[in-house]
């Protein structure tokens, strides 16, 4: 990861500060200067992300902000070929750095040229229970089927992705199931999937529900609005992420 990454993530949490710590937290994004969001989406599982680029960021990486139904839950970054490079999560401070890409980076070009994308990377976690590395692997494939979700077309995916710790090789758990992408955007949206961590076993569904662009109603407001009377059985127990269990 380029050590300028850690620059934009320290403005980022600047501006977003205020709004965590604030009693109306989720209900009106903010992003940095010199940043400019490009699209809202309302999911299922009562969540809403905004996506934004910033200028200056000579490596056109776009950033995702990420607010449940209690306020701000994470702000992540993401290269243009969607390789995970870092998150941070407000309720305990913890964070999740990309250290090492290894030979085979997500890769969303393959993808999209190819059909498939193996990838295997490694992630170092660093939280309240202390800190460790992570191997992620997994493989994307193209269905061929095309999904139509609030007028977007989207291309739909299967994978399957599993979590190793770096030292001791042991399984941490495993995913599978559908995602989508949005080509033009280059970005990967969640689908429904089934995560699987020693005896326990759960389906899980955070689809996208609508799209909104810059000038439509609600594009910069961050409540949830689908699936929130149930937050105690679909809330968020980890960040979503390619390759990473939600």
């Amino acid at each position: 990861m380029r050590p300028d990454v850690g620059k934009w993530i320290v403005a980022v949490l600047t501006a977003c500060a205020a709004v965590s710590g604030s009693a109306n937290a989720g209900t009106r994004v903010q992003v940095p200067e010199g940043c400019e969001g490009f699209l809202t989406v309302q999911m299922k599982g009562c969540g809403v992300s905004h996506y934004w680029r910033c200028e200056a960021d000579p490596d056109q990486n776009t950033w995702e902000v990420h607010y449940d139904f209690e306020g701000p839950f994470s702000v992540s970054v993401y290269n243009r070929e969607f390789q995970w490079l870092d998150s941070r999560y407000f309720g305990d401070g913890s964070r999740e750095h990309l250290v090492d890409e290894g030979p085979d980076p997500a890769s969303l070009s393959t993808l999209l040229e190819t059909g498939t994308d193996s990838y295997a990377f490694v992630i170092h976690e660093n939280g309240p229970d202390g800190e460790r590395d992570i191997v992620h692997q997994g493989t994307d494939r193209l269905t061929g089927r095309e999904v139509v979700i609030d007028g977007v077309t989207l291309l739909e995916t299967e994978f399957t992705a599993t979590a190793l710790d770096a030292v001791s090789g042991e399984e941490v758990y495993t995913v599978s199931g559908n995602q989508y992408v949005l080509p033009e955007e280059r970005l990967f949206f969640l689908g429904p999937d089934t995560f699987r961590q020693g005896v326990e076993e759960r389906d899980n569904d955070f689809s996208p529900v609508r799209f909104i662009r810059p000038g439509e109603p609600g594009f910069d407001a961050m409540t949830p609005q689908f699936d929130c009377e149930a937050t105690e059985e679909i809330r968020y127990v980890l960040p979503a992420h390619r390759g990473q269990a939600e």
